[in-house]
């Protein structure tokens, strides 16, 4: 007959505690966006034309009861109706160390290094007649999941006047 030692009972169950513990909270049940800002940011010049680039910014919450580790952000830009990347950015969101239930983090800069150019002034640009409105996917990826989409919005024809974006990650 099977019978159990007192200490295997206590030693499973602390197993199983641990494990639980340190389990990291994945991406759907714990990232929130908020604070979400679209438009066009200064591309410089180049051959004397002006540049805008789309560009989202937006801050993250933990809404989770555990801490998420390890979670990149990728936008993803594009004309709406042509299934063609305009352009994308990659960046380590939130670190190994992680971002603790009920806490924020951000703002996240991302935008695309392609856009729109032309001779007369950045906010004019937005009139011309060849000019084309983007959407911007957001993703997020925790280790080797799945990306999970969190947000997909349409770029507003608005200049930004934000900080840098973080460089691009490989």
């Amino acid at each position: 007959m099977f019978r159990l030692d007192r200490r295997h009972v206590v030693l499973a169950a602390m197993l199983l505690f641990a494990a639980g513990c340190g389990r990291s909270a994945s991406v759907p049940e714990a990232i929130e966006v908020y604070d979400v800002k679209t438009g066009y940011d200064d591309g410089g010049s180049a051959s004397g034309q002006n540049r805008l680039l789309p560009t989202i910014a937006f801050k993250v919450r933990n809404k989770a009861g555990r801490t998420i580790h390890s979670v990149q952000f990728n936008a993803v830009f594009r004309v709406i109706g042509d299934p063609e990347e305009l352009g994308a950015q990659l960046i380590q969101g939130i670190d190994y160390d992680g971002l603790p239930p009920g806490q924020s983090l951000g703002p996240f800069t991302l935008r695309s290094m392609f856009g729109y150019s032309g001779e007369q002034a950045r906010v004019e640009m937005f009139q011309h007649q060849s000019f084309q409105d983007v959407q911007v996917q957001v993703f997020a990826k925790q280790g080797g999941n799945q990306w999970v989409k969190l947000t997909d919005l349409v770029v507003d024809r608005q200049l930004l006047a934000i900080a840098p974006a973080p460089a691009a990650q490989p």
